[in-house]
C-alpha cells in the first residue's frame, strides 16, 4: 500500500501486542474512546468549534454569578452558634465599633537605645494626635462617587456631610449638640485611649513637660480612684492630694475643689459668661498652663451638706461628679516594656500603644462586602499622618510622609483587607510568571528542539484549556447558583497541574502509536491515542472528580463551594482534553507532515524527519544535540536499577524511612489559624501583631450580651455571678479595666450618700455586694443613674425594653413619657479583654471561646461572649473533622475508581496503599515545615489528594498494559509513561516555586503543600510504585492481534488517499 509519496508499507499486514485479557469495564470504555478519538480524529475542526460555542454559551451564566466576601457566610458552619450570636449582636446593637489600635516606637535611635517616656516623643506623638483629630472626611463626594459608581442614588446617602472624629460641637438651647460625629461613644465620650490621656492630651501641659514631670504623672496615674481632670504632672497640682485621689465623701470632695479652685487661680484664672441660650461659659482670662481649670470653671465651694448629700451636678456651678468618675488603665497596657529606676515607678519604655474607635455605619455591597466610606477614609488618613500609606491608588492620593522621631505600626479596621488585597496584588507577577514557566516547559518537553515538531502550538493549548476550564466552570456554578469565594482562586493551580499531566500523557500516547505504527493515518493514531491516553486520563480525572463532588457535603460554605467548583471544572478540563487537544493534536500532525513551521504555519521547513530535529533555525541541531529521548532512556535504567534486588531493598527502606517520619509528623500536626497570616511579613500590621505578642501581651476584646428581655431586678444576683467570674477568669486578662455597668450602678447606689437611694430598701444591708429588695424601686433608682451623666457612660451596653426609656443624648432626671421602667432591660453588655496566653494558637482560642460559653450559660442563663473574630475561631472546632471526613470520602472513591478501571488486584491494592502514604507523608512533613490544619491548608491537602491519584494511576495503567514478567512490565509501564508523569511533577515544582517567594500566606502555603506533594507523591508514583509491582504484579504474554482486526477500513481510506501519510518512521518518535 503506498501512503503517499515519502515513505511505503509492506502488503503484510502489521500485527499489534495485545496487552492480554481485560475487564468488562475497562475494555468497554476502551473501545469506546477509541471509536470517539477516530471521529474527533476525522472532524477535528468541528470539535474545536463545537466546544467554542460550548464555552460561549455557557460563559453566559458568569453574570448570575455571585460572589461571597463575608468571612462569616465562607467559614462559619451552618448552624453554628457564632453565626447566631453574630446576628443578634447586629441587629441588637447596630451601631457598632471599629476598633483602630496602634503602636509607635522610636525612629531615630535603634529600640535597645529607645526611651519613649523621653518628653520629645510624648511631644511629636501629641502633635500627631492633634492632625489626626482634626482630620475631616467629605461625605456630600462620597455619596456623589458612590452615586455616579451605581449609576443611581442608594441608602449610602446616609454618609453626606462633614465628618471627624468628635463632630463639629454646636451648642443649643438644651445643651451641645455634635454634628458629623464618627467616633464610638462610651456614653457621652468619645472612645480612645493612649498615654497622652494622662496628661488629658492637654497642649499646655504636654508642652511643658519635662522628664520629671512625665515620671511623676505616670507614678499618679494608677493611684486615682477618680479622676483628675487637672495635670498630673505639675507638682503643685491638688491631684495628688489623698481627697482628691478618692472623691467620695461630701468632706473629701469639698476639700479637693478647695484645693483646686487655689491651684486653677495660678495655673489657669479664668471668668464665666452666659451665652445667647442661658448657658454658663467659661473662658481663661490670661495664660493658662492647664485647660482642665477650664473644664472645672469658676467653682463656688458649698459647705458640706450635714444630709451628705451629693447630687451637685450643676446648679451651684460645682464640677460635676461625672467629671471625676473613671477607672484608670494600666500603664503597661500603655507603655510597652515599661520599667521602673530607682524610687521612680516607670522610668523607661520601648512602645507606646493606643486606640481611637470609629462608630460602624456599614452597608453591604454584593462585590465588596460590609464597607462604611467615611470611616474608610478617616483610618486611610489617619494612617497617612503615621507615616502609613494604607491605599496608595485610592483617590485622592495622600503624602504619606515617615515621622523623623516615631515609628508606627497598627492593626486598623481597613488594615486586614488592605494588606491581604495588596499582597494578592503583589503577587499577580508571580502567579503570571508561574504559567510562562510551565508553557515554556510543556513547549520544550512536548515537541521537539525543531521548528517544525516544537510543539508550541500545543504548550500554549494546554494552558488555554484551563482558561476555557475555569470560564465554563464560572458560567455553569454561576447557572446553579452556587456562589463563588477567595478559595476558588486556588482552581487555576488544581487545573493547571492536572491539564498539564493530561496534555503531557496524550501528546506522548500519540507520538508512541505514531512511531509504533507510521502507516496508520492521523485519525486513527487519534483513536488509538484516545483509546490508550484517554482511559488513563479518565483513572485520575474520574477519581479526583468524584472525590470533590462528594466532599462538597461538607458543613464549612467556603470548602463545600470549593469541592463543587472542583469537581466541575476536573470534569470540563477532562472534556476539553478530548474535545480541544486531541483535535488540535491531530491539526498539529497535518501541519508537521505538510512541513510548516510551528507557530508561523504559512512557511515551509525543509523535509526532515521527526528523529532528525534542525533546532529553531534548521542549521543549529544535530540528532545527537538536539535528541529528546534522554528522560525516556534515563527512566528505562531508574527502573532497571530500582527493580533489582539490591535496589528494591534500598527503595523500601527509604519509603520506610519517610513513612515513619510522614506518621510522626502527621499525629503531631496542630489546628490553627490567625488572621495575620494573611499579611506579608513586612507589612505595618505583621509589625504590630509582634509588637503586642512581645511588649503588650494584650487580646481580644469581647463584650458579654445578655439578652431576651432581661428582668435585671430577678438576675441581680446572676449579674454579681458573671462579675465575680470575670474578675477572676484566667481567661480575662486582669490588667484590662473591664466595663461593667451593674458594678458601677451598684457602688452608686450602696453609697451612704446617694440621695436616690436614701430610702431604698437593701438585702441583707446597703453594702457591697447588696441587692434591692422592691422591683419599682430598683428600676427607678437605675434610669435614675442611667439618666444622669454619671451613668451616661454605660447607656451603650443598656438597652430598655420599654423604647421611650432609652436615652440617647443629654442627661434627663426623671423617665421621658411613655416609658415603662418596669418593662424591664431588652439587653445590656459587659466588656472585657481575653488574655494573649488564652488566644495565641487557634485550638487555645477555640477552647478560650466554649469554655467562655459554657461558664457564663450556667451563671446567666442564655448569656454569651461575642467578638467578630469568633467566626474565625468557629473554624478551628471543626476543620480536622472535617478534612478527616473529606479524607476519607475520597479515599472510599479512589478505592472504588481504582478497582474498577484497574481490576487486577495484584495492582490495584499497591496503587492505594502508594497514594495513602503520600497524603500521610505530606501531611506529616507539613507539620514539621510548619504548616497547620485550617481551611486554606485543608484545600491544598485536598488537592495534593488528586495530584497523588494522577502519579500512581498513571504508572498502574501502564503496568497493566505492559507484557513480560513482572520486573520487564515495571520497567516498560516507567519507560512508557515515567516521562509524562516526571514532566508533570516537574512542571508544577517549577510553577509554585516562584510562589515560594511570595509575602501572602495563601501561596507560601500552596507552594509548601505541592512542593511537598509533587515530590513525596511523585517520588511514591515514580519509585516506589514499580518496586513494589515488580515484586507482586505478576507476568502477562502478549497476543498477537491481527491489525485488520482494528479497522479494515482504514487501508481502504489510506489506499484512497483521503488521509495524509505520517511522517514517523522507525523508531525515532519518542514520549515527552
Amino acid at each position: 500500500l503506498k501512503f503517499g509519496s515519502s515513505f511505503s508499507l509492506s502488503a503484510s499486514k502489521p500485527r499489534i501486542a495485545n496487552s492480554g485479557k481485560m475487564g468488562k469495564i475497562d475494555g468497554a470504555l476502551e473501545s469506546g474512546f477509541e471509536k470517539l478519538g477516530r471521529v474527533i480524529g476525522k472532524h477535528p475542526i468541528k470539535f474545536l468549534v463545537g466546544s467554542l460555542v460550548f464555552t460561549v454559551a455557557v460563559c453566559a451564566g458568569i453574570s448570575r454569578l455571585k460572589s461571597e466576601t463575608r468571612p462569616e457566610k465562607q467559614w462559619v458552619a451552618q448552624g453554628a452558634l457564632a453565626l447566631e450570636h453574630d446576628d443578634y449582636v447586629k441587629s441588637t446593637w447596630p451601631g457598632n465599633s471599629r476598633f483602630n489600635m496602634f503602636s509607635a516606637t522610636c525612629a531615630d535611635v535603634d529600640e535597645d537605645k529607645c526611651n519613649i517616656l523621653d518628653p520629645k516623643y510624648i511631644k511629636r506623638f501629641q502633635e500627631i494626635n492633634q492632625k489626626i483629630m482634626r482630620i475631616k472626611v467629605d461625605g456630600d463626594k462620597i455619596v456623589k462617587d458612590l452615586d455616579a459608581k451605581h449609576k443611581k442614588t442608594g441608602s449610602w446617602s446616609q454618609y453626606a456631610g462633614e465628618w471627624s472624629f468628635s463632630g463639629n460641637a454646636t451648642r443649643t438651647a438644651t445643651g451641645v449638640e455634635f454634628k458629623g460625629r464618627k467616633c464610638f461613644r462610651f456614653g457621652p465620650f468619645c472612645a480612645k485611649s493612649s498615654l497622652l490621656d494622662v496628661f488629658r492630651g492637654d497642649d499646655q501641659i504636654i508642652a511643658g513637660l519635662d522628664t520629671a514631670g512625665v515620671q511623676r504623672a505616670l507614678g499618679r496615674w494608677e493611684d486615682q480612684e477618680t479622676m483628675c481632670p487637672l495635670s498630673l504632672a505639675d507638682p503643685n497640682s491638688p491631684c495628688e492630694n489623698a481627697d482628691c485621689k478618692k472623691y467620695k465623701t461630701a468632706t473629701e470632695r469639698f476639700d479637693c475643689r478647695t484645693l483646686a479652685k487655689t491651684y486653677c487661680t495660678t495655673a489657669c484664672p479664668t471668668t464665666t459668661t452666659v451665652d445667647s441660650y442661658g448657658n454658663t461659659v467659661t473662658r481663661p482670662t490670661g495664660t493658662c498652663m492647664d485647660s482642665g481649670c477650664i473644664q472645672l470653671g469658676a467653682m463656688s465651694i458649698p459647705v458640706p451638706s450635714t444630709n451628705g448629700m451629693l447630687n451637685t451636678d450643676g446648679g451651684n456651678g460645682s464640677a460635676p461628679e461625672s467629671a471625676f468618675q473613671f477607672e484608670p488603665s494600666k500603664i503597661k497596657t500603655m507603655v510597652g516594656s515599661v520599667q521602673g529606676q530607682g524610687n521612680v515607678k516607670y522610668a523607661t519604655g520601648k512602645y507606646l500603644a493606643g486606640y481611637f474607635a470609629l462608630n460602624k455605619e456599614e452597608l453591604y455591597c454584593p462585590s465588596q462586602g460590609r464597607e462604611d466610606p467615611v470611616a474608610e477614609e478617616w483610618e486611610r488618613q489617619a494612617l497617612c499622618y503615621m507615616g502609613i500609606d494604607a491605599d496608595p491608588k485610592a483617590e485622592p492620593t495622600l503624602d504619606c510622609k515617615e515621622d523623623s522621631l516615631l515609628k508606627f505600626s497598627g492593626l486598623f479596621a481597613r488594615s486586614l483587607g488592605d494588606e491581604f488585597g495588596q499582597a494578592i496584588r503583589g503577587d499577580i507577577v508571580k502567579i503570571s510568571m508561574s504559567y510562562f514557566i510551565i508553557i515554556i516547559y510543556c513547549a520544550v518537553m512536548i515537541g521537539k528542539r525543531d521548528s517544525v515538531y516544537s510543539g508550541i502550538v500545543l504548550a500554549v493549548m494546554a494552558v488555554v484549556i484551563v482558561g476555557l476550564t475555569i470560564g465554563s466552570t464560572m458560567g455553569l456554578m454561576g447557572l446553579i447558583q452556587i456562589p463563588n469565594s477567595n478559595l476558588n482562586n486556588n482552581l487555576y493551580f488544581l487545573i493547571l497541574g492536572l491539564g498539564v499531566d493530561d496534555a503531557f500523557v496524550l501528546s506522548s500516547e500519540f507520538v508512541r502509536h505514531s512511531t509504533m505504527s507510521p502507516g496508520l493515518p492521523i485519525s486513527e493514531r487519534i483513536a488509538l491515542t484516545a483509546k490508550t491516553g484517554g482511559i488513563s486520563v479518565l483513572i485520575t480525572s474520574l477519581t479526583d472528580a468524584l472525590a470533590f463532588l462528594v466532599g462538597a457535603g461538607t458543613v464549612l460554605p467556603a470548602l463545600s463551594w470549593f469541592c463543587a467548583w472542583a469537581g466541575v471544572a476536573i470534569i470540563l478540563c477532562y472534556i476539553f482534553q478530548l474535545t480541544v487537544f486531541l483535535p488540535v493534536l491531530a491539526l498539529n500532525a497535518r501541519r508537521t507532515e505538510a512541513n510548516r513551521r510551528d507557530c508561523i504555519c504559512c512557511f515551509k521547513a525543509p523535509p526532515r524527519a521527526i528523529h532528525e530535529p534542525k533546532g529553531c533555525c534548521d542549521t543549529c541541531c544535530t540528532p545527537a544535540m538536539c535528541g529528546d529521548d534522554m528522560l525516556r532512556r534515563l527512566m528505562k535504567k531508574f527502573g532497571e536499577k530500582i527493580t533489582t534486588l539490591p535496589g528494591q531493598i534500598v527503595t523500601f527502606a527509604i519509603f520506610l524511612i519517610i513513612a515513619g517520619v510522614g506518621i510522626a509528623g502527621s499525629t503531631m500536626i496542630y489546628k490553627d489559624f490567625k488572621l495575620e497570616w494573611f499579611i506579608p511579613d513586612s507589612s505595618y500590621v505583621n509589625q504590630y501583631f509582634t509588637i503586642n505578642s512581645e511588649h503588650f501581651k494584650q487580646g481580644t476584646k469581647i463584650t458579654i450580651n445578655m439578652q431576651d428581655n432581661i428582668d435585671a431586678f430577678n438576675a441581680q444576683s446572676n449579674f454579681y455571678s458573671v462579675s465575680d467570674y470575670l474578675t477572676n477568669s484566667n481567661l480575662v486578662n486582669q490588667d484590662v479595666a473591664m466595663s461593667n455597668w451593674h458594678k458601677q450602678f451598684m457602688e452608686w447606689a450602696v453609697n451612704p450618700n446617694q440621695a436616690a437611694t436614701a430610702t431604698t430598701g437593701f438585702s441583707p444591708s446597703k453594702t457591697a455586694g447588696a441587692k434591692f429588695t422592691d422591683r419599682t424601686e430598683f428600676y427607678k433608682a437605675l434610669h435614675s443613674w442611667y439618666g444622669e451623666t454619671t451613668g451616661s457612660r454605660y447607656r451603650g451596653s443598656m438597652l430598655w425594653a420599654s423604647a421611650p426609656c432609652n436615652v440617647a443624648s443629654g442627661t434627663v432626671s426623671q423617665p421621658p413619657a411613655g416609658c415603662d421602667l418596669n418593662a424591664g432591660l431588652k439587653a445590656s453588655r459587659f466588656d472585657a479583654e481575653l488574655t494573649l496566653a488564652a488566644t495565641d494558637k487557634g485550638t487555645n482560642r477555640y477552647n478560650t471561646m466554649t469554655t467562655l460559653r459554657k461558664d457564663l450559660d450556667s451563671r446567666f442563663p442564655k448569656a454569651f461572649p461575642y467578638s467578630s473574630e469568633f467566626l474565625y475561631w468557629e473554624e478551628v472546632g471543626i476543620i480536622d473533622t472535617e478534612l478527616v471526613r473529606n479524607l476519607i470520602v475520597c479515599g472510599v472513591v479512589i478505592l472504588l475508581v481504582v478497582v474498577a478501571l484497574v481490576p487486577d488486584l495484584r495492582i490495584s491494592p499497591w496503587v492505594i496503599l502508594c497514594i495513602v502514604l503520600s497524603i500521610i507523608d505530606v501531611l506529616g512533613f507539613m507539620y514539621f515545615w510548619d504548616v497547620t490544619i485550617s481551611g486554606v491548608s485543608t484545600i491544598y491537602i485536598l488537592i495534593c489528594v488528586g495530584l497523588s491519584v494522577d502519579y500512581a494511576a498513571h504508572i498502574a495503567h501502564m503496568f497493566k498494559d505492559s507484557t513480560g514478567t513482572s520486573r520487564e512490565r515495571a520497567v516498560k509501564a516507567l519507560e512508557r509513561i515515567g516521562p509524562c508523569t516526571f514532566n508533570a511533577v516537574f512542571s508544577t515544582l517549577g510553577a509554585v516555586a516562584v510562589m515560594g517567594l511570595s509575602e501572602s500566606y495563601v501561596f507560601r502555603i500552596l507552594f509548601k503543600t505541592l512542593f511537598l506533594v509533587v515530590t513525596i507523591a511523585g517520588a511514591h508514583g515514580i519509585w516506589l510504585l514499580p518496586a513494589i509491582l515488580s515484586l507482586v504484579g505478576g507476568s502477562r504474554d502478549p497476543i498477537e492481534t491481527d491489525v485488520s482486526a482494528v479497522d479494515k477500513d482504514v487501508y481502504k481510506e489510506a489506499e484512497a488517499g483521503k488521509e495524509p501519510a505520517p511522517a514517523v518512521v522507525g523508531d525515532a518518535a519518542q514520549g515527552a
